[in-house]
This record gives structure tokens, sequence and C-alpha cells, in this order.
């Protein structure tokens, strides 16, 4: 895939830089089972196009994919790709303006035209920007440990209330 890492990827001890990449594969295949694959090869410029727009959208993000062109047909999406697509489209999901093609439903050239479009449109979104940007919640997290004379059940068990993250603090409504 000529979607490169390059200075973005963190350095690693060389006897952890094996355990990543073994890791990074398993994860990536397993999300390109997600989706399926095409009923015809994918054309090199619309494969060249979503690298692009998903290189845009991760800058925004702080990564440096570089730059790259298919020269050929694909076969089936990259492993690699495909995270980053679920990623993207997670953060999209969030940000309330979701992909209009979800992985599972890409069957060829005209869904990935379509994600690609919707991707460019969100790489120069400034409000998707600043919603990426976001680093902490409205209120912190409780920091501290819990109390350990706090009431223990007949179990042994701690009978401690916990508060439920709202993701939707962090999702504005989306104008226009």
């Amino acid at each position: 895939m000529p979607v490169d890492f390059g200075a973005a990827r963190p350095s690693l001890p060389p006897q952890f830089e094996e355990l990543a990449d073994s890791e990074a594969d398993i994860v990536g295949e397993s999300l390109a089972i997600v989706v399926p694959v095409p009923e015809k090869p994918y054309k090199a410029a619309v494969m060249t196009g979503l690298g692009r727009a998903i290189t845009q959208v991760a800058k925004l993000l702080g990564l440096d994919l570089g730059e790259g062109e298919y020269t050929e047909e694909v076969d089936a999406m990259d492993p690699e790709m495909v995270r980053f697509l679920a990623v993207l489209s997670q953060a999209a999901e969030e940000y309330g303006a979701p992909l209009p093609v979800k992985l599972e439903d890409i069957r060829g050239d005209a869904e990935l035209t379509a994600i690609t479009a919707a991707l460019m449109s969100l790489a120069n979104d400034r409000d998707f920007r600043d919603f990426l940007a976001q680093v902490e919640p409205d209120e912190e997290a409780p920091t501290e440990l819990p109390d350990m004379d706090m009431d223990m059940d007949m179990g042994g068990e701690m009978d401690v209330e916990v508060e439920e993250f709202d993701f939707s603090t962090r999702m504005r409504p989306r104008m226009g």
C-alpha cells in the first residue's frame, strides 16, 4: 500500500519491533475481512484517491503517512488501509458525520469514491479538526483510588458505584 508511516512511526527497541509488526498484521488482517473482495478489481486511480484522502485526514491526527500512487488495479484492499478506514469511520461517526458507506458494504469503485469524497470533506472541515484535537473530556476523570475501608458485601467484593463516560459530551451538533 502506498501509505507509509514515515516519521510518524515511533521507534521501538529491536526486541519489540517484530512483536509490534506481528500484532499489527493480525489486527490488519482481521479488519480486512470486514471489507468484502470486490466484484472486479479496484481501479488504480480510485485507490490512489482514497489513499490521498486517508493521508489528508491522518494529518489532522498528527500522522505523516507520506504520499503514494497505485499504478495497477487492486484485487483487494490492503489490511493497513482497511485499518485506517475503520478508525476514520469511527471518528466520523462520533463527530456526527458518518461515512456514506459502511466498510462491509463496499463492493467496488463507486463506494470507494463516495468514501473518498466524504474523507476529503472531513479533512477540510475545521470543526472536525477541532473535534479530533480534543484530548481532554469536559470533566476531569477522577485519578484517586477508592478508600480501602469501603463497605464490603458478603461475597467479599467491594460495593463501588462506577460512573459511565458519556461520549456524547465530546460530540457537537453539526451545522450545515
